[in-house]
């Protein structure tokens, strides 16, 4: 099925008329020929055989046509009784439908439409569908659609029982007649006129799909001609199976929905190929009036109509006596189960981020407009990277800890530190439905970081060649004077502490007036530097305070910059789309992981065993999970954002608590305690993690030693000790 011919073609059977514009006329001059042309030039063989060939196949057309035309006016009356019966069992027209404006109308369409339109193939544009997007397991997440809520299925996967059941009530000899059934004409005017009124329709499958494909609406002697005709020629084009294929998949049955497979899911949360008896009956019924025989609001009249239905299977012995009792006693059947699947805009946090991802990447079409036509009507399968039991997980350890009426919001971003696939993505104490900004991905801007933007600073420090061991004043408070050659900054400690601090202990108990030194001594420059290199993404300010958060970030950025850390100094850009389908079946894009070096491996294999100590026994002790785990708290000031960032080996998991609406001090939180990331993030961590690796092999961080220093250079011959050139 191809698209509609663009209104810039010829009509279908007009000749072209060539152009003379430009053309080289030459003289003609006293007995009409060309001047030094010869009277008679003989023709070469060739253009004799095309000439020939010309006229034998040219002859018969003609005659044709000529007999066509006889023939067309010799039935005109018969025409003319035949399209009144038509017209009147459509209810398109009044009985008589005589006189000289119908006899020239079916002159033009008889003359000009058929003998000129008849032969040449019907073109049927491509149907809007619905796209789906689906888990990493294949389980649906939801049905996308703008305007017309349809999934186009092949005609084998609808059962012949439910075709028959269409075929009952709509055309019950569709495989038997042509485009036209005069016997359906006739019955429908008889039973119209003995009725009063319009009882009964006339037009076949055929004429339908017709109408529905363009032709119109429209009550005009016209419009009806023009869909005889594209009935015709539609039955020339296609096979009665894809004619019935196609008006199966695009009728309409109310509430947006369009075609069987959609109304199967809408109606009754069941796929098309497991609709039985009465649900098909009851589908095939509301053709006639999707919103007369509406099951949801009308279902006394749903229920009537269906059993006509199975009356009419019954009577042309499609099913049986028994049958037929047992289904006109079933319920309606109606389940409300796959309903909410199908909307215009996003059901979840994660479905949202999956279409702001699609709509914003060129590599899905070139333009906003195009990308949006494709993702809302384009009938794609969008496969993407969320597990369903991490996700389930997330929702879970969320709703447990952190929900409550007077309690904060929080947010869980699991990445596959090896892929960068998002594997899950959840919100806790903030629905969807009520609010739709998420505060996992944070679009426009996140939450200031805490002492988990130490992780940096720490990266930075070792790529310097600062070790470990190396000592510093851990006394509070600290004034730096031009830290970092910028201004004078003074700043505290989250708890008293004084004394000195290796760089390593400091990072377990998180000491900020240690990180403070570190900062100045490396450079705000350098630890913002490494931080977009790892995988934050959000802008940095370059200045001493960036070490303790102050610029902010979102969970997702936390989860996938950490990340690095578990690859072994190996960043792999997030992402969430893992595949595309189009409605061919066809992949038209397959995700690749997207990974570079950030950081050389031995410096991240040094600083996971230095954040392998937060929790072991600093200040993270509450995500122990009783395997190989690093990961570093975070609590902003005043208390205002609690942080928990830890991985193993195989998964990474950022958790951030907090109040959305505002950065609201949290000094103490009812039944959790004070604000610390490692009293509100670390056990929704641990909760998670411990029930996520369930099912994981246990395994060490390698160790990766620095690169052994290079030996010194030989030093130059000095000139007293150079040989003496020859003479």
């Amino acid at each position: 099925m191809g698209e509609a011919p663009g209104s810039g073609e010829a009509a279908p059977g007009a000749s072209p008329r060539p152009s003379m514009d430009g053309a080289h006329v030459p003289e003609v001059g006293t007995g009409g020929r060309v001047p030094g042309a010869p009277v008679f030039e003989p023709a070469r063989p060739r253009e004799v055989v095309l000439a020939v060939a010309r006229r034998a196949v040219g002859a018969p057309r003609r005659g044709a046509v000529l007999a066509l035309r006889t023939v067309a006016r010799g039935v005109r009356p018969l025409a003319v009784a035949v399209l009144a019966a038509a017209l009147v069992a459509a209810g398109t027209a009044p009985l008589v439908v005589v006189g000289r404006e119908a006899t020239e109308a079916i002159d033009r369409a008889v003359l000009d439409g058929f003998i000129a339109r008849l032969g040449e193939p019907l073109r049927l544009r491509r149907l809007p569908e619905r796209s789906t997007i689906y888990a990493a397991d294949g389980s649906v997440l939801q049905h996308l659609y703008w305007g017309y809520d349809r999934e186009w299925v092949p005609l084998r996967r609808i059962r012949p029982l439910t075709r028959r059941a269409v075929l009952a009530i709509e055309d019950a000899r569709f495989y038997e007649h042509g485009a036209v059934d005069l016997r359906a004409i006739l019955r429908a005017l008889v039973a119209n006129l003995e009725a009063g009124g319009i009882v009964q329709g006339g037009s076949t499958i055929s004429q339908q799909v017709a109408r529905m494909s363009g032709v119109g609406d429209e009550p005009t002697l016209r419009r009806k001609l023009a869909e005889a005709w594209a009935a015709f020629r539609l039955e020339r084009t296609f096979t009665k199976d894809e004619i019935l294929e196609r008006y199966l998949n695009q009728v309409y049955l109310g509430h947006g929905v369009y075609g069987l497979a959609a109304a199967s899911e809408f109606y009754f949360g069941l796929p098309v190929r497991r609709l039985g008896l009465a649900r098909s009956a009851l589908l095939a019924g509301m053709i006639a009036g999707p919103s007369e025989f509406d099951p949801i609001r009308h279902p006394r009249r749903a229920l009537a109509r269906r059993n006509v239905v199975l009356g009419r299977m019954l009577e042309l012995g499609w099913i049986t006596e028994p049958r037929y009792r047992r289904a006109v006693r079933a319920p309606l059947g109606l389940s409300a189960a796959r309903r909410g699947s199908s909307a215009h805009g996003p059901t979840s946090f994660w479905t949202q981020y999956v279409i702001r991802t699609f709509l914003s990447d060129p590599r899905f079409g070139d333009t906003f407009r195009e990308r949006r036509r494709r993702l809302f009507r384009g009938g794609l399968e969008i496969h993407t990277t969320l597990d369903p039991r991490l996700q389930a997980i997330a929702e879970e350890v969320l709703r447990e800890r952190m929900t409550g009426p007077g309690l904060p919001q929080s947010a869980l971003v699991a990445v596959d530190p090896r892929t960068g696939a998002i594997l899950a993505m959840a919100n806790g104490n903030w629905p969807f439905g009520r609010r739709r900004y998420d505060l996992a991905s944070a679009p426009g801007g996140g939450r200031s970081a805490g002492s988990a933007f130490k992780v940096f600073t720490l990266a930075a420090a070792l790529l310097e060649g600062i070790p470990p061991t190396r000592l510093y004043d851990g006394s509070s408070p600290k004034t730096i004077p031009d830290c970092g050659g910028g201004e004078t900054w003074t700043l505290r400690n989250a708890e008293p502490g004084s004394g000195s601090y290796t760089l390593a202990s400091a990072t377990a108990h998180s000491v900020n007036t240690v990180f403070a030194q570190v900062i100045d001594e490396v450079g705000p420059a350098d630890v913002a530097r490494v931080a977009h290199r790892m995988g934050i993404e959000s802008p940095l300010v370059p200045v001493c305070p960036l070490t303790l958060g102050t610029s902010a970030v979102s969970p997702l950025e936390m989860a996938s910059a950490v990340g690095t850390l578990a690859n072994r100094g190996v960043h792999c850009e997030p992402y969430a789309i893992a595949r595309i389908v189009n409605r061919e079946g066809r992949t038209v894009y397959r995700a690749e992981p997207e990974c570079r070096r950030a950081i050389p491996a031995w410096v991240a294999s040094l600083e996971t065993s230095l954040l392998e100590g937060v929790i072991r026994a600093g200040t993270g002790t509450a995500a122990d999970i009783g395997r190989p785990a690093a990961g570093k708290t975070g609590t902003a000031q005043d208390f205002a954002d609690a942080w928990f960032v830890g991985y193993v080996p195989q998964l990474v998991a950022a958790v951030w608590v907090g109040y959305a609406r505002a950065e609201i001090p949290m000094p103490y939180v009812p039944d959790h305690g004070p604000g610390f990331g490692g009293v509100l993030a670390a056990p929704i961590w641990h909760d998670f993690m411990l029930r996520a690796t369930a099912g994981l092999p246990v395994q060490d961080f390698p160790l990766i030693p620095p690169p052994s220093p290079r030996p010194p250079a030989p030093p130059a011959p000095t000139p007293a000790s150079s040989p003496s050139p020859t003479p």
